[in-house]
Order: C-alpha cells, then structure tokens, then sequence
C-alpha cells in the first residue's frame, strides 16, 4: 500500500518544511549545518522511494516483466488511483534526476582547483563572490573596489574568505541537489542560503573588528549587484535587507530550550527517512531475491 511504502517520507517532508523555522533563532553557523542535514536525510530516503512507486506506477499501466510485476503491490489496485500516482512519481524521479544532473555539470564548470586566492576583474560592475572549489577562488570586480572605502572593502573580502574557508561552497551544492529532488524543499534551500550569509557575515566581523553599522551599510551597499553564478556565494546574494537587520539588531544566544527543538527536529526527520530507508531497500532486496 502506498501508505506503507511511503507515509514516513511524507511526514519526515512536512516535519523538515515546518520545523525548518525554529533553526532561525539559531546561531547562523549551527542552524546551516542543521539546515543542511535535514536537506540530505530527505532526498536520500526519496529517491528510492520515488523510483520504488514508479516502477509501480508502469505495473499498474499495464507493462509486464519480472522487475515491474514485482512492483505492482506497491500501489493500491483502485483504478485508475495506481496508474496515476505511479505514474506521476515516476515522472518525478526522472526530472529530479536531469535537474540534479545539471546542478552536478553546472557546478563542475565553476569548480577551481588551481586559480589563485583572489582574482581581480576589470569591470565597472559591482560584484564580489566565491567560486566553489578546495582553491577558494574570490573574484572582485574593479567597479565593487572603487565604490567602497578601505573598511568596507576589507569586510567585503573577509565575508567571500569565510566562503572559501568553510567550503560553504558545498552547501550550497547540497542545497540545489536537495531540491532537484524534492522541489518542496525549496523554503529551507532559501534558509540555508541565508545561513551562510549570516554566517560568513559574523565571521568576517570576527576578522576584521569592524563595527557592525558598518557592516550593514557595506551589505547594502552592493545589494544590488549583479547575481552570483549559481553555485558561487557572492555577499548580496541572499537577504541583504534581513541581514543588514540582523547585523544591526541586539545580538541574541539561543535559549536552551530552542536548541532542544531543533535537535528534536534534526532526529524525528533523521530517524523517518531512515525509516523510509529500510524499507525501500528491502523493497530493493526483494528483486533480487
């Protein structure tokens, strides 16, 4: 029954899409690497699942061999109820599969393994970001120097530093193969992005000692510069204005009571799609068998 083979990821999915907002009251390091956990337990346990039920979807349309007769439990025999949503999964696990591929070829070509640390372009654009990439590779455009001071400038290049040195990079790269996968997942995508803004953000003010007004004037400042190649991490690429705000806000430590939500969180989604796991390999296993 389709409740049985996949209900724990339906609710591991509502569970990461609605517990995703207690993380915002996290520290922006903490809460990205929790955003990104539940961004890979989720399409790990859907992928199979979602080939699973086509496999089971092309049973129920009438395609015979031994693969797919197998399958054809899966779904209930309501006609035409098996047939569409076979179907429909199916359709799902192959343009997951395209899109993921792209993001994977897309991030390929930006990779930097060799370049130098820091590249200069000559343009009267403004922009600064960090290609992805052990190299760490920040370029910043002429236009973006001429149009800070030395204070700003130095914040600029310790936030795209941040980038490289904690392979946010990677994040980011998790983020898009998430949500190839699972479209759904998009609004915690859009939280980890802001994350590791946040959080090359506080670093660099680590870095440099700048105050923190001035920190916020620089991120607006270049707000509206040209968009990051996806998937680089350029400093205005993600909620400029909220985190001007939250640069010029009170500085705030997690309660110890928000910080045991979110691990409930974490290990409720963790432990469904684990759950969902087990069985699509065992489903898996019965083929061979």
């Amino acid at each position: 029954m389709i409740n049985f083979v996949a209900l724990p990821l339906i609710v591991a999915i509502a569970i990461a899409l609605l517990g995703s907002r207690v993380l915002d009251r996290l520290q922006p390091a903490t809460a990205a690497r929790r955003s990104s956990v539940l961004l890979a337990a989720v399409p790990i346990a859907a992928v199979p699942t979602l080939w699973l039920i086509g496999l089971s979807g092309l049973a129920h349309l009438g395609l015979r061999n031994p693969v797919i007769d197998w399958s054809h439990h899966l779904l209930p025999d309501y006609r035409p109820v098996g047939a569409i949503v076979g179907s429909a999964s199916l359709v799902a696990a192959i343009a997951g599969t395209v899109r993921a591929g792209r993001v994977a070829l897309h991030y390929r070509r930006l990779r930097c393994t060799e370049t130098g640390p820091l590249e200069i372009i000559e343009t009267d654009e403004i922009y600064a970001y960090t290609m992805p990439g052990p190299a760490a590779t920040i370029a910043i455009s002429t236009g973006l120097r001429n149009a800070l001071a030395d204070d700003e400038y130095n914040f600029v290049v310790a936030h795209e530093q941040a980038h490289g040195r904690h392979r946010h990079d990677r994040y980011k790269l998790l983020a898009l193969l998430a949500t190839a996968f699972v479209p759904p997942m998009q609004s915690v995508t859009a939280r980890l992005d802001y994350y590791i803004e946040r959080w090359a953000d506080e670093e660099s003010l680590a870095t440099t000692g700048a105050e923190r007004r001035l920190a916020a004037r620089t991120i607006a400042k270049v707000a509206l510069a040209a968009t990051s190649p996806t998937p680089a991490l350029g400093i205005a690429d993600r909620g400029a204005a909220a985190r001007a705000h939250a640069l010029l806000a009170p500085v705030d430590h997690p309660a110890m009571t928000i910080r045991i939500q979110s691990a409930l969180i974490i290990g409720i989604t963790v432990s469904l799609a684990a759950y969902q796991l087990h069985h699509s390999m065992m489903f898996g296993l019965d083929i061979i068998r």
